[in-house]
């Protein structure tokens, strides 16, 4: 077996290159999922320590009024973190020079209100594609296509991980502040 990397069939080099994007997406949605779990254990323990914060048997102090206050500021401004880390509300297509969205990302349609499959199940018009307008599209693509569309998804995954793990590390910082405000309430 030879090291010549230059003469390899085109199809398997799309493939490589597809595999390689395919793991980069299941690699960062791995670490985004793994970024939530720690917004969400955070947001947890807030929320347990403002539950014994408030059920605790006070003083009626100026200093504890102060600390209990400043406690529990710091801790609603910690979980509206941790909430935008888990639900980070950002659009993110077209941020890098590429089109509007991927071309065979499937959004949702642009005349679906949530609110409606809140309250009743409503399964047409839910997406911005049927099977037959995304199996067009399929068949029309070629392997450059197929290849940009994955670009895109791993870029849009990356800005998405990046700004989960900036506001986690916001999170973390407040979540610090409000632990030495609790120790402070608890002890006083």
């Amino acid at each position: 077996m030879s090291g010549d990397y230059s003469r390899r069939e085109p199809d398997t080099d799309l493939n490589n290159r597809l595999q390689f994007l395919y793991r980069m997406t299941e690699d960062t949605q791995g670490t985004i999922r793994f970024l939530d779990t720690k917004a969400a254990f955070c947001a947890t323990l807030l929320s347990g320590m403002a539950a014994v914060a408030l059920q605790r048997q006070h003083k009626f102090t100026t200093p504890y009024h102060l600390f209990l206050l400043c406690f529990l500021s710091v801790t609603v401004i910690s979980v509206v973190v941790c909430m935008r880390v888990i639900f980070p509300t950002i659009r993110p297509s077209g941020s890098f020079g590429a089109p509007a969205e991927p071309k065979f990302y499937i959004g949702h349609n642009k005349a679906h209100h949530w609110i409606l499959h809140t309250i009743r199940n409503p399964m047409d018009d839910v997406l911005s594609e049927t099977h037959s307008t995304y199996l067009a599209a399929l068949e029309r693509a070629t392997d450059t296509d197929l290849l940009t569309s994955m670009c895109d998804t791993v870029l849009m995954l990356a800005l998405i991980r990046q700004v989960k793990s900036d506001r986690l590390h916001a999170a973390m910082i407040c979540l610090m502040v409000s632990v030495l405000l609790f120790a402070a309430v608890i002890l006083l």
